[in-house]
């Protein structure tokens, strides 16, 4: 409920904070204030490319038409400063958190760093000691808020990460309830007397092939909208590594859960094709048998994808207790 809460705030918030910088930027224009008319139309950019403003924003190349957009603005803002133009001065004051919110984490502090170089310098050019000690009293002061915000977000983050149910990018949900969930359907399996299969899906890099990158996290997303459109209600779908898959089949056999495996290798292996990316993809299938828990399931299921891939991919394997090895 605070998840959904704080969506719908978001989304009215960002769009007006897009209109106001749109419509700033438009006024500096006609009076006749250029550079702060870019920079208003920078903030524009960067509200405009984030996923709150569209739900699709993030994934790529949105992030990194962010950053450029961040950049942009602290390049603005340095001109500003070599040219005296002072009045952009406060726009400093937003950049470390703005930098936390754009950058991804690993180059966010870097980022702040650099502003806080921007700033010392600005100081620096100011004229007049009041002037120094107003720019130096504000701006850290600013800074110091900005940091204590982002260590909220940053506590807040990490508390709700064990209570996230699904994967933000492929909306599958999240590993760390899979042995838990597989557990219960397990259990109920064994109750009621039906069958239970689980199939791994996982894609790799075809041989002499590129990484796909950023092309292919950009597909991750439509991938778990077909996972989750072709598969029952009561299914449930794990994203259990960068790029593999567990779906989890009550009421299936082993055979059957090999049928739907490969239907639904042939239907992600399309995908793939029409956004031309080198990938060979490859499904394992397993049942349930006497004396499994989640955890040998899970084993059964990996040795059956193991086996798959080992046939140089783009094949479904099921896993064959007799012998205690996937078979075709």
């Amino acid at each position: 409920m605070a998840t959904m809460a704080s969506s719908v705030l978001l989304k009215p918030l960002t769009l007006s904070a897009f209109i106001g910088a749109a419509a700033m930027a438009a006024l500096c224009a006609l009076a006749g204030e250029p550079l702060l008319a870019a920079c208003a139309a920078t903030v524009g950019g960067i509200v405009g490319c984030s996923p709150t403003f569209r739900k699709r924003h993030g994934a790529a190349p949105w992030p990194a038409l962010r950053a450029g957009f961040f950049i942009i603005l602290m390049l603005l803002v340095t001109t500003a400063a070599l040219t005296g133009r002072w009045f952009i001065s406060y726009w400093v004051y937003g950049l470390p958190l703005l930098a936390y919110v754009v950058v991804p984490r690993r180059g966010a502090w870097i980022a702040i760093l650099a502003v806080v170089a921007i700033a010392l310098f600005m100081v620096y050019q100011a004229s007049g000691i009041a002037q120094r000690h107003q720019m130096i009293g504000a701006f850290f002061l600013t800074l110091l808020l900005s940091l204590m915000l982002i260590f909220l977000l940053e506590f807040k983050r990490r508390q709700l990460m064990p209570l996230r149910r699904t994967d933000e990018l492929t909306n599958a949900a999240s590993q760390q309830h899979l042995t838990a969930d597989l557990n219960k359907e397990i259990q109920r399996s064994e109750r009621e007397g039906t069958t239970l299969s689980v199939i791994m899906l996982a894609l790799e890099p075809s041989n002499n092939a590129e990484p796909a990158g950023a092309d292919l996290r950009s597909i991750l997303p439509q991938i778990g909208r077909y996972l989750h459109s072709h598969i029952r209600d009561f299914d449930a779908y794990y994203r259990v590594a960068d790029l593999q898959f567990l779906i989890i089949l009550p009421g299936i056999t082993s055979p059957q859960a090999l049928l739907q495996a490969e239907a639904l290798r042939q239907g992600v292996q399309q995908l793939l094709t029409s956004h031309q990316l080198a990938m060979t993809l490859s499904t394992g299938a397993a049942g349930l048998n006497i004396g499994d828990d989640a955890n040998s399931l899970q084993r059964s299921v990996t040795g059956a994808l193991r086996r798959a891939q080992q046939h140089a991919g783009n094949n479904s394997q099921t896993f064959n207790v007799r012998n205690q090895e996937p078979k075709v």
